[in-house]
């Protein structure tokens, strides 16, 4: 029986061995204990070590697809000679290239806060509400890899983003020429 149990100790030691590699390889940390450590600091957020690999390797795969994947706009800021043709044309072309730089501008904004989801991870605070200090919770953020604010803090801040929309008048220098302009 004794023999049993040191077994199946051994094989689990292997696997947990088997688990800081692959976070050592996915983080490129320098050896398992730096890997055991991010471990620990991030068990206080509620995360065990499957689902801190499943969040990293998310945020690897998340990161690539951005990268060498089909979203990259590959040299495709330039504009065509036929598109200069006329006025309609150009202007058709320069509604589509600022559109493709937004895309590009969204996309390099996406890399960063998954690096700093990466960052984070290696200092042991993700998983932690920059709002509240709460934990976040897997499944938050197993849906969106670079949350930052649990859900209660999410929506107060998008609740605070309406009224603000709402309740506010644009500042525009539109609006404040036509209260001074009037039509006799």
């Amino acid at each position: 029986m004794a023999s049993k149990l040191n077994k199946g100790k051994v094989a689990s030691d292997d696997n947990n061995k088997s688990v800081e590699a692959r976070l050592m390889r996915l983080l490129d940390l320098k050896d398992e204990a730096e890997a055991d450590k991010i471990y620990g600091l991030l068990k206080s957020h509620g995360l065990s070590k499957a689902q801190v690999i499943a969040l990293v390797e998310t945020i690897r795969r998340e990161e690539s697809d951005i990268i060498f994947g089909e979203r990259v706009i590959k040299g495709e800021l330039q504009t065509n000679q036929e598109d200069l043709m006329d006025e309609a044309d150009l202007a058709s072309s320069d509604i589509e290239q600022g559109m493709k730089m937004r895309m590009a501008n969204r996309e390099n904004f996406k890399v960063k806060r998954l690096h700093r989801a990466l960052d984070k991870i290696r200092d042991g605070s993700y998983g932690e509400c920059e709002g509240c200090s709460a934990d976040i919770g897997f499944a938050r953020l197993s849906a969106r890899t670079i949350a930052e604010l649990c859900i209660a803090c999410k929506e107060e801040e998008e609740r605070k983003e309406n009224l603000s929309a709402v309740g506010r008048r644009p500042k525009s220098m539109g609006q404040s020429l036509g209260t001074k302009l009037s039509v006799s």
